[in-house]
């Protein structure tokens, strides 16, 4: 009789046991699939809604000089704000002055002016420049509309373009299915 009940017990105890081991299997997520969540950060804004952070998207020119831009707004029911534009241009010669930045996709361009120097600095053999500006709230969504961006960068009369690399087009159509898409 009492080996009946241990034998009972050790029974529910291999079945508790399965069950836990099952349902901690089934919650953790497969690694082939990517939310885009490593892509932004939100904060709770209080009376202002909710901040977005768009982590840094990389883009590329010809020479192989890259461009890195991030973005930080705040939205709560409508598009009436303006973003935080910041960008570095990492480069193998230092960016001293840049007058305009225009991004476009083909079916909407956003110009962006009064880019204001935060700092420059020396990364072994190449330079990053960091500048920071507003834009339009309503014409960056209309940006993540399509994934082909093409940057121009005018600086003293000397024109710079960038490209959209594959990676960041799939960032950007992330973005816009988790976060824009909302807008």
């Amino acid at each position: 009789m009492v080996g009946m009940k241990i034998y009972c017990l050790q029974n529910k105890m291999f079945l508790l046991v399965f069950v836990l081991f099952l349902s901690g299997c089934v919650s953790i997520k497969p690694g082939g699939v990517k939310s885009g969540k490593n892509l932004y950060e939100t904060f709770f804004a209080g009376d202002d809604g909710t901040q977005y952070f768009i982590k840094p998207l990389s883009f590329k020119s010809q020479t192989s000089n890259r461009l890195i831009i991030d973005f930080t707004f705040r939205y709560k029911d409508q598009l009436k704000d303006s973003a935080f534009v910041n960008m570095s241009f990492l480069n193998t010669e230092l960016i001293r002055n840049v007058d305009s930045l225009k991004i476009s996709n083909g079916s909407a361009t956003i110009v962006l002016i009064n880019l204001k120097s935060l700092f420059n600095e020396k990364i072994q053999a190449e330079y990053n420049s960091r500048y920071s500006t507003k834009g339009s709230l309503s014409e960056i969504n209309q940006l993540f509309k399509n994934n082909d961006w093409t940057i121009t960068v005018y600086k003293q009369n000397i024109i710079s373009n960038y490209n959209t690399p594959k990676d960041t087009r799939k960032k950007i159509d992330k973005l816009r299915d988790r976060i824009f898409i909302l807008f």
